[in-house]
C-alpha cells in the first residue's frame, strides 16, 4: 500500500521499487500536477485517490492523501518530492524516500502529465476576429502629469492604431479640472491624433442616458459612477468602469496618468513564454535615476501596439503568436494545476498588462518579500543598502517573459477586452484592482491573463515616502475580506452564464449584508486571522531561506516582519485591523459598509442592464 514514512527513520525504498528518478531520467524531466483527483475518506487511516473523469483509483493511507494535495503545481518527481520535504517537517528533511511513493501515484495514472497537458491547449482552431482597439486616461488633479503623457504619446510610434483616445478626468479641483481640458485642446491642436476630454459635464451625459435607458437602476448608477455619491473619498475605481462601459464592444487600453507611452526592454534576459502565478515576478533595482536612465532601452514599437497584440484573442492563437515552434512542456514549470485544467484552447485573454519601470506602484515596500532569491540578491547588491533602495522606489518589477497567468493585479498599462461582460470597479477603497480582478475570474473561469516582460515608466510626481518598509507588515481588512467572502460562499459550475455568475456573486454580498453585527465581526476576526498565519508561513519559509544570501540586514528585515505578524496573530484584531481605516465609531461605521453592501449587491444584479445600455451611448456619441 502506498505509504509515506513519517518515523524519525525513514523507511528505505523496497527492492520493487528501485526505479528512482535517478535510473529514469526522462521521467525525471517530465512535468507533473496532481490535480482533479477527489480523496475520499474511507476509514480511519485510509483514503481513496479517484480520479472521475477516467475511473482510474488508488488506495493509500490517509497522510499520503493529505500531503499529495500539496502537489498540484507542475513539477518534476524530485522536485514534488523535495517540496514536499520543505513543506511537511514530519518527513524528516529526507527526500529520497518519498520519490518511490510518487513514482506509484504516477504509475496509477493519478498525476497530470505536462506534456499533454500542453497537447490540449495547443491544438489546432480558427483564429477569431479582433473587436477595434480604445485607449484611455483616467486622471484626478495631475494636470502636469496629463501633460507629460499627452506629449508622450505625440512622441509615440503606432498612435494611429487605436479609434479613440479619451481622457477620463475624475479631478475634485475645478481649476485643476478647465487645465486637462485646456490641454487636451491644446494637444488637438497639433497632435496627429486627437483626444477627447471626459469630464464632469460627460459624465452628467453618460448618467442621464443610463438612468433613462434603464430608470429602476439608477441609485446603483449612481453608486457605481456618480462622484458625488462618495464626498471626499478618493474614487479610485470610478474612472475605471467608466472606461470599461465607454468602450463596450471594444478591446480598451486603460493608461494611468503619471507614465511615459514608451515601451522599455526588461533588464533580465528574455525566457520563452511560460504560466506561473502573481507572484513569480521579478525584480532590479538601482541607486539613483541616473544609472537607471543609463540602463534603459526603449523599444521600437508603441506600447499600445505591444499591449494589444494578444488582447482578445484565444489561447492557442496567444501561444502561437508568442512562441516560435512547439511550446516547451518547461513552460508549465511551476504553474498551478487547478488553473492549467481549467483552460481550454478557445479561452480568452481578457486582461494583458506590463511590467512596471521606476515606481513599482505598491501600497508599501513589503512587496520585496515575495520575490524570489535571486531578486532579493540583486536588492541587496545595491550599495546603498537595504531600506534606501527600497524607499528610493527606482526599479523594474515584473515577469522574464510574456507570462500567463490566472488574475491580474492590474498595471499602470492595463488592457481589457470589453466585447465580453466585465464586472464594475467598486468605486472606492484600496484593494479594487483585486476585488476586479477575482470577479473577472468568476464571470469568465476560463479566461486568463497575459502578462508582458517590456514595461511602461511609472513616474509619479509626489513623493510616496509613506509607502516604505516602514509600513505596517501584519494583513489589515477591507476590500479584502469581501473578496474572500465570496470567495468562499460562491458556489459556481461551468455551466452558468456570466450573468448569472454575477448574480451569484450580488447574493452572496447580500447575505453578508444580513449578519448581524456579531456574525460579521466573526467573520472578518476569522478572515484575517487566516490571512495572517498564511503571512507568518511566508516569513518563515523566507526566513529558513535566508542564510543562503548572508545578508544580516535582511535576517533582521525577516525577523522583524515574523514577529510583527506573529504577535498580531495572537491580539485580538481591532476594528482598524478589520477595517483597514481608522474610525471613531465602529457601529455607525459598520452600518455604513452594511448600507454599501446591499447597493453594491444591487449593482452587481443591474450590471448587464448597465452595460448594454452603455454601448447605445457610445454609438450615438463616438466621436
Amino acid at each position: 500500500m502506498t505509504d509515506i514514512n513519517t518515523s524519525d527513520t525513514p523507511a528505505q525504498p523496497k527492492p520493487s521499487e528501485a526505479s528512482t528518478p535517478e535510473a529514469d531520467p526522462f521521467n525525471e524531466a517530465s512535468l507533473l500536477s496532481f490535480t482533479g483527483i477527489e480523496l475520499i475518506d474511507v476509514s480511519a487511516d485510509l483514503t481513496l485517490l479517484l480520479d472521475s473523469t477516467s475511473d482510474k483509483r488508488l488506495l493509500v493511507r490517509k497522510e499520503v492523501g493529505i500531503a499529495l494535495t500539496h502537489c498540484e503545481a507542475y513539477r518534476t518527481l524530485r522536485g514534488h518530492a523535495e517540496h514536499l520535504v520543505d513543506t511537511l517537517p514530519q518527513l524528516g528533511g529526507q527526500v529520497e524516500p518519498v520519490i518511490p511513493v510518487l513514482i506509484q501515484i504516477r504509475d496509477a495514472g493519478l498525476f497530470r502529465e505536462g506534456a499533454a497537458s500542453l497537447r490540449a491547449l495547443t491544438r489546432a482552431i480558427g483564429r477569431n476576429t479582433l473587436p477595434s482597439i480604445q485607449v484611455f486616461i483616467i486622471t484626478c488633479d495631475r494636470p502636469e502629469a496629463v501633460e507629460r503623457l499627452l506629449h508622450s504619446m505625440a512622441n509615440s510610434s503606432a498612435t494611429e492604431l487605436p479609434k479613440t483616445y479619451t481622457l477620463i478626468d475624475d479631478s475634485r479641483d475645478v481649476s485643476l479640472a478647465e487645465k486637462n481640458r485646456a490641454l487636451v485642446n491644446a494637444h488637438n491642436s497639433s497632435a496627429s491624433f486627437q483626444v477627447r476630454y471626459f469630464g464632469l459635464e460627460a459624465r452628467a451625459l453618460l448618467l442621464a442616458h443610463l438612468i433613462e435607458a434603464v430608470p429602476e437602476h439608477e441609485d446603483s448608477i449612481r453608486f457605481l459612477l456618480d462622484r458625488q455619491q462618495w464626498g471626499d473619498l478618493p474614487t479610485y475605481g470610478l474612472s475605471r468602469s467608466i472606461a470599461l462601459l465607454l468602450g463596450v464592444g471594444s478591446r480598451i487600453l486603460v493608461f494611468d496618468d503619471d507614465v511615459l507611452c514608451e515601451a522599455v526592454r526588461s533588464p533580465l534576459p528574455e525566457e520563452p513564454l511560460h504560466f506561473a502565478g502573481i507572484t513569480g515576478r521579478k525584480a532590479m533595482f538601482w541607486p539613483e535615476h541616473e544609472a537607471q536612465q543609463a540602463d534603459k532601452k526603449t523599444l521600437k514599437d508603441s506600447p499600445i501596439a505591444l499591449m494589444a497584440r494578444q488582447l482578445g484573442t484565444m489561447l492557442t492563437e496567444g501561444i502561437r503568436s508568442l512562441s516560435h515552434g512547439d511550446l516547451p512542456e518547461i513552460a508549465l514549470e511551476g504553474a498551478n494545476g487547478t488553473f492549467v485544467r481549467s483552460l481550454t484552447p478557445e479561452s480568452p485573454i481578457l486582461q494583458t498588462q506590463c511590467s512596471t519601470w521606476g515606481d513599482p506602484g505598491t501600497g508599501s515596500g513589503h512587496w520585496i518579500s515575495e520575490l524570489d532569491l535571486t531578486s532579493i540578491d540583486r536588492l541587496l547588491a545595491v550599495p546603498e543598502g537595504l531600506v534606501t533602495t527600497v524607499e528610493a522606489r527606482r526599479s523594474w518589477l515584473g515577469y522574464d517573459g510574456p507570462t500567463l497567468t490566472k488574475h491580474g493585479v492590474m498595471s499602470q498599462l492595463t488592457g481589457y477586452d470589453a466585447s465580453y461582460l466585465l464586472p464594475p470597479f467598486m468605486p472606492v477603497f484600496r484593494g479594487e484592482d483585486s476585488l476586479f480582478a477575482f470577479m473577472l475570474l468568476t464571470l469568465h473561469p476560463d479566461s486568463l491573463v497575459l502578462n508582458y516582460s517590456w514595461a511602461i515608466p511609472h513616474l509619479p510626481l509626489e513623493q510616496r515616502s509613506s509607502r516604505s518598509l516602514k509600513a505596517p507588515i501584519a494583513a489589515q481588512g477591507g476590500i479584502a475580506l469581501l473578496t474572500r467572502w465570496i470567495g468562499d460562499n460562491v458556489q459556481l459550475s461551468q455551466a452558468l452564464t456570466p450573468e448569472e455568475r454575477l448574480t451569484r456573486m450580488a447574493l452572496s454580498i447580500d447575505e453578508l449584508t444580513r449578519l448581524s453585527d456579531d456574525q460579521v465581526q466573526t467573520f472578518a476576526r476569522s478572515e484575517l486571522v487566516r490571512w495572517q498565519a498564511s503571512q507568518a508561513s511566508h516569513y518563515q519559509r523566507q526566513l529558513a531561506r535566508a542564510p543562503q544570501l548572508q545578508s544580516r540586514n535582511w535576517q533582521q528585515y525577516l525577523e522583524r516582519s515574523h514577529e510583527e505578524v506573529f504577535t498580531a496573530l495572537q491580539q485580538t484584531p481591532s476594528w482598524k485591523d478589520l477595517l483597514g481605516h481608522a474610525t471613531d465609531d465602529p457601529i455607525n461605521t459598520l452600518a455604513n459598509i452594511r448600507s454599501g453592501g446591499q447597493r453594491l449587491s444591487q449593482a452587481l444584479k443591474a450590471w448587464p442592464q448597465i452595460w448594454q445600455a452603455a454601448a447605445t451611448f457610445t454609438q450615438e456619441n463616438s466621436a
